[in-house]
């Protein structure tokens, strides 16, 4: 039998973001498409680091700017001090820069705020080793 992680072989999704109304937005989406996740949340980095010790999350979706903290830099000491943990750095900041730096952090993908509706499912079922249903258009 293999740890998958989580509490009790459940999957544990953190969700580190530091405005309030953003974190429940994601929760309550990520909710509908994998009902069976735990979700913790923190609302800053020195939380973040906390609830990884407590919970030790699958994956953790990282706001790239934290009030205490840069969501890459903070990747980084997390894939350090978990090296299976996996990471989606979510940010308002488009631009190839960060998403190199990301993925030089140990991310596992770079998501611009402005697309999380299309790309966040897909993104954390594949992180989970999810394959997503496909509508072929066949009837």
């Amino acid at each position: 039998m293999t740890d998958r992680g989580g509490i009790g072989g459940q999957k544990t999704v953190l969700i580190v973001e530091d405005q309030a109304l953003m974190r429940q937005t994601l929760r309550d989406f990520l909710q509908g498409a994998f009902p069976s996740c735990n979700f913790r949340e923190a609302a800053d980095g020195a939380s973040a680091l906390e609830a990884c010790k407590a919970y030790r999350p699958n994956l953790v979706l990282m706001d790239k700017c934290l009030p205490d903290a840069d969501g890459i830099d903070l990747t980084a000491r997390l894939k350090v001090l978990y090296p299976g943990i996996q990471v989606i750095v979510v940010s308002y900041r488009s631009g190839e820069t960060y998403v190199q730096r990301a993925l030089a952090a140990g991310a596992r993908a770079y998501l611009v705020k402005d697309t999380l509706i299309t790309d966040l499912i897909p993104a954390v079922a594949a992180a989970f080793g999810i394959p997503l249903a496909t509508d072929t258009g066949d009837s």
